[in-house]
């Protein structure tokens, strides 16, 4: 049809110009002259390719969506493989353009809109800025559970998006309508045997409905029929490899073009030099995601913690176990929690549990070096008992067992208000390349830390906890400004030095964010370096020498000190 009409209101255009233009019409074919022929009809001839043009595509890629839904996952790698991936793809090229015009035709407004913007100034406006960001939010649920996924990794990213964005990226949820019941009954079948649902669980056919669903899959709530222990059976969606792979390839070459541009402006002087990473970046996101979608890489994971976490935890943390027999790749049956989200719990409960949830996370971070990378609200429950749980561990990461001793130094500096050491920190961590202008950042960090009184001086502390010049209790509210007030002057200087945040430490970012939100519910005075340091502390010892062992003991014990002093002023309230 837009084919037809191209085409007709081509040969209408032409013939309006009659004979005086050198054209005529003889039973609807036209005789063109072409060196007589003039500027419009040159322009009407174009718009006319133009549309025949688009008018072949459409129909040549209409078939696209049909095809996409006769496609199997043979041929599909099972782990991120960006050869196998692009071969895959490159072999159906009328699904790729087909996705690729969503892609286009709902990014398009969006990007248009930031472009003026940006063009007009009006990006260096924080209002403007927000509401871009809110429009990212939408299209990149609209677009699809790749796309969550990556703008909830990129809400982790100060060194590649501004405040505002980072702010709305973080209200992403993943929160959609559940599939039908009889698709995820097939998939099971497919999974675990063609009598599996009738066999293996009770309590589960078609008009069962999940308690939760999420962009990659959903819960049911079911009883194993060989021992009746309740289970939460967790069942992939329909296609994800098929839908995210297609994503990754398509993001990949988008990624690839950026860089190429990138690159050019920099040789231009329009860009300052700086290292690439977007492709990078986009294959750490790859390899994140096809991790998530194999339910037996989350069984590894969760099994790791049960072994490795829950013992040093002395019984004050509770991880369900795995079921094997009934798990696969698209299928995980793990023990059923009964219990609520920690941060829907009282404030007595929540205050009582955050100290447990900052000495869990930081005994991951800090000793098992392999940590749960997505303890959002959901994800940590309290049971009928009273016990932190953890559950989803579709999302870990491995810490380089140097980079542990690294991060306790850099607490400890932290802590300490020691900028310059903690700058070498950064340094030693791969934050910052080793030749950055280490003068003019170190006036920002100071700049920073000494208007926001994000962390006080030792002196301060003891004549803080001495009473001096003011009640204990007023001092402690003006002295603990929390991190996330001072977010905003650290992310620009992220945004603006050549910052590069290591894959494993976004992650450690999003996690303490997350644990510091829940805990100002129950306790608005947290302060989540005050909660860390103790422990950090002791984990630094392994590493100094007497000297440094002397000093870090008197700042860990007037730590201590301070935390048992807003103990019993909130006891006294």
């Amino acid at each position: 049809m837009l084919l037809t009409y191209a085409m007709a209101g081509l040969q209408r255009r032409l013939c309006s110009g009659g004979a005086s233009r050198g054209m005529a019409c003889r039973g609807g074919r036209s005789a063109i002259s072409r060196d007589k022929l003039t500027l419009p009809s040159k322009r009407a001839l174009a718009l006319g390719a133009a549309g025949a043009g688009l008018g072949v595509f459409v129909a040549w890629s209409g078939t696209a969506a049909p095809q996409m839904a006769t496609l199997t996952d043979e041929g599909l790698p099972l782990s991120y493989d960006v050869g196998a991936i692009e071969r895959f793809w490159s072999r159906h090229p009328r699904v790729v353009l087909w996705r690729l015009s969503q892609i286009v035709n709902s990014a398009a407004p969006f990007l248009a809109r930031t472009a003026l913007d940006h063009t007009l100034g009006r990006l260096r406006s924080e209002r403007h800025q927000s509401k871009r960001a809110a429009e990212l939010r939408e299209l990149l649920i609209m677009l699809g559970p790749a796309f969550i996924k990556l703008g909830q990794m990129l809400s982790t990213r100060p060194d590649l998006l501004p405040q505002p964005a980072l702010d709305e990226l973080r209200k992403l949820c993943d929160n959609v309508p559940p599939f039908p019941t009889r698709e995820a009954l097939a998939i099971i079948r497919e999974e675990l045997g063609a009598a599996a649902v009738e066999e293996r669980f009770e309590g589960l056919d078609e008009a069962t409905q999940p308690v939760a669903a999420a962009s990659l899959g959903q819960v049911y709530a079911v009883r194993l029929r060989d021992c009746g222990t309740k289970v939460a059976l967790k069942v992939q969606r329909p296609d994800m490899i098929r839908a995210v792979s297609l994503d990754l390839f398509l993001l990949r070459k988008c990624g690839r073009l950026v860089e190429v541009s990138k690159a050019l402006l920099m040789r231009l002087g329009v860009l300052s030099p700086r290292k690439q990473f977007d492709v990078d970046l986009l294959d750490h996101f790859g390899r994140g995601s096809y991790l998530e979608l194999d339910y037996n890489n989350e069984g590894c994971n969760q099994e790791r913690f049960i072994n490795e976490l829950v013992p040093i935890m002395h019984g004050k943390v509770r991880v369900p176990r795995v079921f094997w027999q009934t798990t696969s790749r698209k299928v995980l049956t793990t023990e059923w929690l009964e219990g609520r989200p920690l941060a829907s719990c009282p404030k007595d409960v929540i205050q009582r549990l955050v100290p447990v949830g900052v000495e869990c996370f930081l005994k991951q971070l800090l000793e098992v070096a392999f940590f749960h990378s997505d303890p959002h609200g959901s994800n940590l429950l309290v049971d009928n008992d009273g016990t932190l749980c953890l559950i989803d561990f579709g999302l870990c990461a491995e810490v380089p067992l140097p980079d542990t001793h690294k991060m306790a130094d850099a607490l400890v500096h932290l802590m300490e208000v020691d900028v310059p050491s903690l700058l070498q920190d950064t340094i030693a961590l791969g934050f910052l390349p080793p030749d950055v202008d280490q003068r003019e950042l170190l006036q920002d960090l100071g700049r920073v830390f000494d208007e926001s009184k994000l962390i006080e001086r030792p002196e301060e502390n003891s004549a803080i906890a001495n009473g001096a010049g003011c009640t204990g209790f007023d001092a402690i509210e003006r002295r603990q400004r929390k991190l996330k007030d001072v977010s905003k002057e650290l992310n620009d200087i992220f945004f603006r030095y050549p910052f590069l945040v290591p894959d494993y430490f976004a992650l450690i970012t999003r996690a303490l964010i997350v644990l510091e939100g829940i805990a100002v519910v129950g306790d608005p005075s947290f302060d989540i370096f005050q909660a860390a340091y103790p422990y950090a502390a002791r984990q630094s010892t392994q590493l100094f020498d007497v000297g440094e062992l002397w000093r870090i003991g008197r700042a860990a014990a007037s730590a201590f000190d301070h935390s048992e002093l807003e103990t019993q002023q909130r006891k006294s309230q």
